[in-house]
């Protein structure tokens, strides 16, 4: 083996890292979890959901081609410094240990039920590690769990992370992913069986089990986990309408019952549409792609197809008028279309 053979394969075995020092490295207002993750079984503490979440906001495709391609045996690790942290948490640096270093210890030997074939999970763990050290948070995702990760071949669910964090509970938490899966109004929630949501909401063990014998009683597991999941997120989510059933008036919910026995629920729920996308189409003009290009640039919305269509025909003459095109801003539009393309489908 000669100089140059040691130097690539060196150069291939080097672990890459992808750093985020500033929040700006953080260029979406969403994060991806696929179906399978959305519907897998996984407990997590509100903290735990939220470090999951600001992985999945940097966690990208293209960071993990070398791998996939075989270029590299070395999967990538993400490292998030504490203006990050202090940021997506909302605390001051001297309380980033506390809040941290528990919930990163766990997450180190957490494992995900995925649903196989024939009905069974899978139990995978999460990340090959979790390391929190003088502010900075170190992630190394499970490659076992990229497809999961990255929602190859599959539907995935585009949640807000800003939303997600003001929800404080863990099963509202879940169950607000759970709903950001079916935005679009070509999508449904099916009913989902009881024995489904109680592995879903993190109720059940390895063997399927309640881990608390009283969420066998419906009344209890509906009184204690869904009605309070389902007011939480009524609080904190302006963009979502729950539904009164008419025959309970319960709020958010109706029964599935077999005879008089309830074997499942079924949630009742509407997102509403921006304004902008229930307006007649109208021919878009030129201050009309400014308003998408500031709507972007600022984070304010989602635009329509039509409308970043329209951007995309102006940006050469957006550019020459003046208006500074910043180097992310590129990968801003390619992630707002990606999300103007779910609510579309």
């Amino acid at each position: 083996m000669n100089d140059n053979e040691v130097t690539d394969l060196t150069a291939q075995q080097k672990e890459r890292t992808i750093t985020s020092a500033v929040s700006a490295d953080i260029h979406s207002d969403f994060f991806k979890k696929s179906h399978a993750l959305v519907f897998s079984r996984l407990s997590l503490s509100p903290v735990e959901h939220d470090i999951f979440a600001l992985l999945l906001s940097r966690l990208h495709k293209d960071q993990w081609e070398d791998f996939m391609a075989g270029k590299t045996p070395m999967s990538p690790s993400y490292e998030f410094k504490s203006k990050v942290l202090c940021d997506w948490f909302c605390v001051e640096k001297e309380d980033l240990y506390n809040i941290l270093y528990k919930p990163s210890e766990r997450l180190a030997g957490k494992k995900i039920g995925v649903t196989q074939e024939g009905n069974s999970f899978d139990f995978i763990p999460l990340f090959k590690r979790v390391k929190y050290q003088n502010g900075t948070l170190t992630i190394k995702p499970n490659d076992e769990l990229i497809t999961e990760y990255l929602g190859i071949s599959q539907g995935h669910a585009q949640i807000p992370h800003k939303s997600f964090r003001k929800i404080k509970t863990e099963h509202g938490k879940r169950l607000y992913t759970m709903l950001c899966r079916f935005k679009s109004p070509h999508t449904e929630l099916h009913p989902q069986t009881i024995e489904d949501l109680h592995g879903f909401f993190g109720l059940l063990d390895k063997k399927g089990t309640l881990l608390k014998k009283t969420y066998a009683v419906n009344a209890n597991f509906i009184k204690r986990i869904i009605k309070p999941a389902i007011q939480e997120i009524d609080d904190k989510e302006p963009s979502i309408c729950f539904l009164i059933d008419e025959k309970t008036g319960n709020y958010g919910f109706s029964y599935i019952k077999e005879g008089r026995k309830v074997v499942g629920l079924k949630f009742l729920f509407q997102w509403k549409l921006p304004e902008k996308r229930e307006e007649s189409k109208k021919e878009l003009t030129y201050e009309d792609a400014l308003r998408t290009f500031e709507d972007i640039v600022d984070k304010r919305c989602i635009p329509s197809i039509e409308e970043i269509e329209n951007l995309k025909a102006n940006l050469v003459k957006i550019g020459t008028e003046g208006y500074e095109i910043e180097s992310g801003f590129f990968t801003k539009l390619r992630e707002f279309e990606d999300a103007a393309r779910d609510l579309d489908a």
